[in-house]
Parts: structure tokens; sequence; C-alpha cells
């Protein structure tokens, strides 16, 4: 469970720093360009930070979570308020889904992670290994 938390919160957290980046490539409105700016730099940061949490052998922390969800919940909504044309109505959906699914999957793992969860990557290499 640990590292399928860990690769999804990378891929999310990815996602996220692509959303920053895609103002510069695909001309939208100023304000739809702001959101994907400011929100999704909340959301690199806290889904980095609950990569780094999980990697590190601890849970992901609740606020990270939530904030998480939420970035990933406007990132969804924003292009349907601000500017609702493809291309980039189909681009938010996509990174707007990633981003509360790879939320979703911390709060999961924070829940269903068990012993497993709380070791750092070297205990859980030793422990499988017999040692």
């Amino acid at each position: 469970m640990v590292n399928t938390t860990k690769w999804f919160l990378l891929g999310a957290t990815l996602v996220s720093m692509a959303v920053i980046f895609v103002s510069a490539i695909i001309p939208v409105a100023y304000q739809q360009a702001l959101v994907n700016l400011l929100v999704g730099e909340l959301a690199a940061l806290t889904l980095a930070h609950s990569t780094y949490r999980v990697s590190s052998g601890k849970q992901v922390s609740p606020v990270a979570a939530v904030v998480a969800i939420l970035s990933g919940i406007i990132l969804f909504l924003s292009p349907i308020f601000i500017e609702p044309v493809d291309p980039i109505l189909s681009i938010m959906f996509a990174a707007g889904t990633v981003v509360t699914i790879g939320g979703l999957v911390g709060v999961l793992g924070r829940f269903l992670g068990g012993e497993e969860g709380r070791q750092t990557g070297a205990e859980r290499i030793s422990s499988r290994a017999g040692n």
C-alpha cells in the first residue's frame, strides 16, 4: 500500500506542477492563468509534502490531504466558471481529477496503511530481506 500511495502521490504532484505551466502553452483568460498558477502551486506543494512523508515512513498529514482534495476540486471546476472552452476545459478536468484522487489516496493510505506505512524505506527493505 505504501508504494502505491507514494507513486500515485508523485504522479499527482507532477500533474499539478504541469498545471502551473499550461497557461504558458495554451492561451487562456487571465483569471484562468491565475487560478492555474496559485492553486496548481498549492496542490504541488501539498502533494510533494505528502509524497515526502509517505516515502520517509510517516503518514500523510490530514491538512495536506484536505488541501490537495480542495485544490483538485477547484482546478476541476475553475474552467466551467471562467472559460468553458476546449482544450483548457478537458485538460483541467483531467488534472483536477488526478489531483483530487491524489488527495484521496493520501487519506486512504493514512487509514489503511497499517504498520508498513509507519516504517522508513530502509526498514521496509530490511524486513523484506529477512534481517
